[in-house]
């Protein structure tokens, strides 16, 4: 019989440099040095000093602290998480990375989300996307939603880093079209994902490189 009553052994993985203290070792290894390998490599390539980052969709948190470092301590993050499982893995991992002062956690949804499989149960509040605040860079991992949240963005942030889902209904030739709406241009792709099969997007604003 289990006991209830006692603290689970918390293990700690390490995913693409960023340490996360997790009770569920995924297949078996502690160590992905390509955990979200194309939405990582852009923000430590595009993140400047001193930025405000948003980040929907939080997951283990790793974006979370990527973005807090590249700020150079100096800038913030803002990251939405719904499901309560998550929210709490993001926790762990900004205070073992030693980042939580940077970092606002938001326990909501930005539109649908379609994880709850995956995930679990969104009992986060759920929000249009006008409560994105403005920010610098914005990386939208939030499991369908991103076109709709796209096609309704009333910021101007500088990057916007999108990991899209076509099985979820925003393809990619879909989000792109709807970047270049925006004013943006893709300067950058790859994948993402469990099976490295979700292609990442990176855009910025037309003319400001």
């Amino acid at each position: 019989m289990v006991d209830a009553t006692k603290e689970p052994d918390v293990r700690t993985r390490v995913m693409n440099g960023v340490a996360v203290p997790s009770v569920e070792p995924e297949e078996g290894r502690d160590d992905h040095p390509d955990h979200e390998r194309a939405s990582i490599r852009s923000l430590r390539r595009l993140v400047r000093p001193g930025d405000s980052v948003v980040v929907v969709g939080g997951g283990w948190g790793v974006s979370t602290v990527v973005a807090a470092r590249m700020t150079h301590f100096e800038g913030d993050v803002t990251t939405f998480e719904p499901t309560s499982r998550m929210l709490e893995t993001i926790e762990r991992t900004v205070e073992v990375n030693r980042v939580a002062d940077l970092v606002t956690l938001e326990h909501a949804a930005i539109g649908e989300f379609a994880g709850e499989e995956l995930w679990g149960e969104a009992d986060g509040a759920r929000r249009s996307p006008d409560a994105i605040p403005d920010c610098d860079v914005l990386e939208l991992d939030c499991e369908g939603a991103e076109l709709d949240i796209l096609r309704s963005l009333e910021i101007d942030p500088r990057v916007i880093v999108v990991e899209t889902h076509d099985h979820l209904g925003s393809p990619p030739e879909e989000v792109s079209a709807a970047l270049d709406r925006l004013g943006y241009e893709v300067v950058a792709e790859g994948t993402a994902g469990f099976h490295d099969d979700l292609p990442v997007l990176t855009a910025t604003k037309k003319g400001s490189r």
